[in-house]
């Protein structure tokens, strides 16, 4: 027997290979009806659309065979794709030195007969070959030799088809995933924008008419600061979720330095945090990297770290991180005012994004967590979140490790 030699260009083969992402696909009613008719014409037992791997051959489609992949050591479709002419053809397995002492040959499904056409794509590659099999020597004639190498390159023209149709479903649900990212950014500045700056505007238009006293007006202008932050900090996550969503962030990763990230959160709120008599503590072990999408990570934890501090009037903000078995397990604890098993089962129902109040009024939306959760998932993490009225909340996130 003679073990099959690679084709000159087989990396690039094999890579045009995986790019028409065919290997291990499940049945498809067209392949099969190829194989069937290949079959009828040749007037042979057994037909197959035979790929050939990096170290197999398996089948597309099969007509007459159990067999759905065999070692490219022993494949005939393997000695095909590296000879020049378009039809390969062994009448009598046994009487040729390639194939005579062959397992296929020797054993079941004993192959005496073999015809394969090479499935040769538009770039010039040989993927495998549309194939035709009898355990009795055999030879097509003119016009099944024509027919078998028409339908190789119908196969061919369904494999590329195939791909583009696939491209342009990707392309179709990026399109509705954007369209929904916009119209869900529209909806929150429809609601949690406009109704603040419209209440400002009614105020204002009153106190052009002189129909507001001035402790009236000083007190109107206190609540002004709070709304203008609590609707910049509803900006600032809208416009950091849309741009990750649209940009694809989540397809880029990078080695993250746990320790160092925390950090930089706690540096960036360490000013909002003092003005509460606030203290900010690092507990993340030293020793923790983790491959991630910074991007994300840094979107969540500087939400976590921001509702951390608005719902504590004075004390403590920490974020622990551990490595536990195969993940990694961030928590980030505060000493504040805690939610209520309801508002809490609220939050994690994903249903509403709820406006609440920090300790100095500071005014959000609760887009934040809702958005936290989302990104969470999208790292194929998990969120968990324990908190008593009065003591204070702690989140748990559990990322792999």
């Amino acid at each position: 027997m003679v073990i099959p030699s690679d084709p000159d260009n087989e990396q690039a083969r094999l890579q045009e290979l995986y790019r028409l992402e065919i290997l291990d696909t499940a049945y498809e009613e067209e392949f099969d009806e190829i194989v069937q008719l290949a079959s009828r014409i040749c007037q042979v037992p057994i037909s197959l659309i035979s790929l050939v791997g990096a170290s197999r051959q398996w089948f597309k489609a099969r007509v007459g065979l159990g067999a759905t992949e065999t070692s490219r050591d022993v494949s005939f479709c393997a000695h095909a794709i590296v000879q020049d002419s378009m039809l390969m053809e062994v009448e009598d397995a046994e009487q040729d030195e390639r194939f005579q002492d062959n397992p296929l040959v020797t054993s079941d499904p004993h192959i005496r007969f073999y015809a394969g056409v090479p499935l040769v794509t538009r770039n010039g590659y040989k993927l495998g070959t549309l194939c035709v099999i009898d355990s009795k020597p055999n030879k097509l004639n003119e016009e099944q030799g024509f027919i078998l190498k028409v339908l190789g390159s119908q196969i061919v023209k369904m494999l590329e088809m195939r791909i583009v149709n696939k491209e342009s479903e990707r392309q179709k649900l990026l399109i509705e995933q954007q369209n929904s990212t916009q119209n869900r950014i529209l909806s929150i500045i429809a609601h949690d924008i406009r109704n603040p700056l419209s209440s400002m505007k009614q105020a204002m238009d009153m106190d052009a008419f002189n129909r507001l006293s001035i402790e009236d007006w000083s007190m109107i202008r206190e609540q002004f600061v709070h709304q203008i932050d609590g609707t910049i900090d509803l900006l600032n996550n809208i416009v950091e979720w849309g741009m990750l969503q649209i940009s694809g962030a989540a397809q880029v990763t990078e080695r993250i330095h746990l320790k160092e990230l925390v950090a930089d959160k706690l540096d960036v709120a360490r000013l909002t945090a003092s003005l509460k008599n606030i203290e900010l503590v690092n507990l993340a072990d030293e020793s923790i990297y983790l491959h991630t999408h910074p991007d994300i990570l840094n979107f969540i934890l500087r939400n976590l770290v921001s509702n951390a501090i608005k719902f504590t009037r004075k004390g403590t903000v920490s974020i622990f991180a551990q490595r536990e078995s195969n993940k990694i397990h961030i928590a980030v604890n505060d000493t504040g005012v805690g939610i209520s098993a309801e508002a809490l089962q609220d939050l994690l129902s994903k249903r509403i994004a709820k406006t609440s109040y920090g300790t100095n009024n500071e005014k959000g939306s609760g887009l934040g967590l809702m958005l936290v959760q989302e990104f969470i998932s999208s790292l194929q993490g998990s969120l968990e979140i324990e908190s008593e009225m009065g003591k204070g909340t702690t989140v748990h996130l559990f990322l792999p490790g």
